[in-house]
């Protein structure tokens, strides 16, 4: 009786031990009715396979470890087990959430493994089921959690071939990882030491599934805008690619977090110091214990029980909580392929760019809303190969300076035969380039030139409305812009106070970049001729493109020379104009001194002309009175024997 007891008692002790490790992702889903709801699923699962396995008979016995280990015992928990998930998912009222899928199917697995736990301790007969007592409630957890996992993603999919790819996953990878664990323990001796790495890989993916659960989205969001998961993939995969492009640049503003994080509680200390100490303490008394049970075990099973699954445990609890959320918000990264998308709505042409491109969508780095619904035609062009028009819909958009990630997302309404082409060559093309750049092989230098282009560098949008004034003659240059719509003045100020247009921006150009490059304040001042969208990048991105992409360094020099030209030709007129002034005011003095010289002879009793006679002077040629007396001084001065124009002359050498 007391032997029985002790067996009971290692069959359940592990149920409440893997409840704890994992209840901070269980609190997600605060119900404990909940868990017990789905714990009942569980419980009642195992008590049906075992009554089929009861009525089908012993012929799977008959075959070899590995049948045994796939057919007799993991085909039918596992795909029993899907079936179970499947129904429930749909079945359920509540809003699905990926991590709440997981926790659900994770929390039928524990009631599975409690059953069938009891059941092995009351029909012990080996001594190899102890280790399955102790071993087997993580494999069900873990299992039953990768199936709501996948599950739970082949219901937010909108993509037939997608949704049969998760469900092959939800089934095949815990029918995998069961079917090894059974085979294992089938095959006993030396074997039985493999179930603890099987274990461990198991830990460790379903770590990287629950952190990455907790980035996904909700259905009923997804539902909200009308869009699935390959929708709201395509729109998350833009902040991966930017990430990748300013890292690239040696960029310093862009935040990294790391995938793995060490967060070494109290409890976790002391439970994994608990745990070695006791699975070394114990390695010595373990064999006199069991058989004070009447229980005898084999070396490798002595070791496996006291050494290699406390081990396990820690290891487990270790784990838990290391791999880090906020990785796949904040750092993870991809290597972008630019393709030029030439874009027609609604009888309006444009050009655009995106930086990936599947069968279903494409994001677009539009600069302005077309507004959910709008159909277009898109035509893609990568390197030396294009696309036919592919027809398609607008599902998302967004603008606003507020939001993280701006432009547009359009689903294909149909995918012509060549579209299917173009798409194979340019995932070829991605791969080969990828290889070449990541594996560092000769010309992998002159892939950054296909991501590191101006439209891909710009860090922020800013929407600028007519007249406002973005830098000025002068100021220091610490950014420059892209112009993705409207129109920019570039105005130059000279030093006769006179404002010169010196050129009229628009779409594609860019400008304050020549500040930047000379290491000089701005040389003229940029003025919105219309509301604008202007992409903003800093001064390293400009060093950048200047570096990874020749093609924009020649167009900037050209720049620079058409710039400079503009302002010779301004400075040559303004020259012109200044000597044709000179002229017409030495012309104009002339006239007025004749007209004094005439006036004061007229007055020959007194050639002084009075104020009365400088102002009707000054009103009658609409020039400044101080200066015509002025002149009028300097006449009177000179001798009045000479002939006018040697007067004239005189007075012209003396202002």
């Amino acid at each position: 009786m007391a032997s029985l007891t002790f067996i009971i008692i290692l069959a359940v002790l592990p149920i409440p031990i893997i409840y704890v490790f994992y209840h901070r992702y269980f609190i997600v889903k605060p119900s404990y009715l909940h868990h017990l709801e789905y714990f009942i699923y569980g419980a009642i699962l195992a008590l049906v396979i075992v009554l089929f396995k009861q009525h089908a008979g012993q012929a799977a016995a008959l075959q070899g470890d590995i049948a045994r280990g796939f057919l007799h015992a993991a085909l039918a928990e596992k795909t029993s087990a899907f079936i179970l998930i499947l129904f429930l998912m749909y079945a359920s009222r509540h809003v699905l959430m990926v991590l709440n899928s997981v926790i659900s199917a994770m929390l039928l697995g524990m009631g599975f493994a409690t059953v069938e736990n009891i059941l092995y301790a009351l029909d012990i007969r080996t001594s190899v089921v102890i280790v399955r007592l102790i071993s087997s409630v993580p494999l069900h957890v873990l299992t039953c959690g990768m199936i709501g996992y996948y599950l739970a993603l082949m219901r937010l999919s909108g993509s037939r071939m997608n949704k049969a790819v998760y469900a092959f996953n939800a089934l095949v990878f815990p029918l995998l990882f069961h079917g090894a664990y059974d085979t294992l323990l089938f095959v006993g001796g030396y074997a039985t030491y493999w179930i603890a790495p099987l274990l461990v890989v198991l830990i460790l993916w379903m770590e990287y599934m629950l952190a990455r659960s907790q980035n996904l989205p909700l259905q009923d969001g997804l539902t909200k805008h009308h869009l699935f998961l390959e929708d709201w993939a395509a729109v998350q995969r833009q902040p991966q690619y930017e990430r990748w492009i300013l890292r690239s640049m040696g960029s310093k503003s862009t935040k990294r977090v790391p995938l793995i994080r060490l967060g070494l509680g109290p409890f976790k200390i002391g439970f994994i110091s608990i745990m070695l100490v006791a699975s070394l303490a114990s390695v010595p008394a373990a064999g006199v214990v069991l058989s004070a049970f009447g229980y005898g075990l084999k070396t490798e099973e002595y070791y496996m029980l006291f050494t290699l699954l406390p081990a396990l445990y820690s290891l487990n609890l270790f784990i838990i909580g290391m791999v880090n959320p906020k990785y796949f918000q904040n750092s993870i990264i991809r290597i972008p392929i630019i393709i030029d998308v030439d874009m027609e709505t609604n009888g309006a042409a444009g050009r655009t760019i995106t930086y990936h491109l599947t069968h279903r969508n494409c994001h677009l780095k539009t600069a302005e809303s077309l507004g959910p619904g709008t159909r277009c035609l898109l035509r893609f062009e990568c390197q030396n190969f294009s696309s036919p028009g592919v027809p398609g819909s607008v599902i998302w958009d967004a603008h606003d300076e507020q939001t993280h990630i701006s432009g547009t997302l359009v689903r294909f309404s149909r995918r012509p035969r060549g579209f299917l082409v173009f798409l194979i060559k340019y995932n070829l093309y991605r791969l080969m380039k990828g290889l070449s750049f990541n594996l560092r092989l000769p010309g992998s230098k002159s892939t950054r030139q296909l991501f590191v282009r101006p439209a891909s560098v710009m860090q922020h949008e800013q929407r600028i409305s007519a007249g406002r004034t973005l830098f000025k003659q002068g100021d220091e240059a610490t950014a420059f812009y892209l112009i993705k719509k409207g129109e920019v003045d570039i105005i130059k100020t000279l030093e006769t106070g006179e404002r010169v247009v010196m050129a009229t921006l628009t779409q594609g150009d860019i400008f304050g970049e020549m500040a930047i490059a000379g290491g000089q304040p701005r040389l003229a001042t940029a003025i919105c001729r219309t509301d604008c969208v202007l992409a903003v990048a800093e001064t390293g991105n400009l060093e950048a493109l200047i570096e990874m992409n020749p093609s924009f360094a020649q167009r900037l020099i050209r720049s620079f020379a058409n710039r400079l030209n503009a302002s010779e030709r301004i400075m040559l007129g303004n020259i012109a104009d200044s000597e044709r002034a000179s002229k017409e005011r030495e012309e104009k003095i002339r006239a007025v001194c004749r007209i004094i010289l005439a006036f004061s002879k007229l007055k020959k009793t007194n050639p002084v002309l009075t104020d009365s006679d400088i102002e009707r002077i000054s009103e009658k040629l609409n020039m400044d009175a101080g200066k015509i007396r002025e002149l009028a001084a300097l006449l009177s001065e000179i001798n009045d024997d000479e002939p006018p124009d040697a007067v004239i002359d005189s007075c012209l050498e003396r202002l």
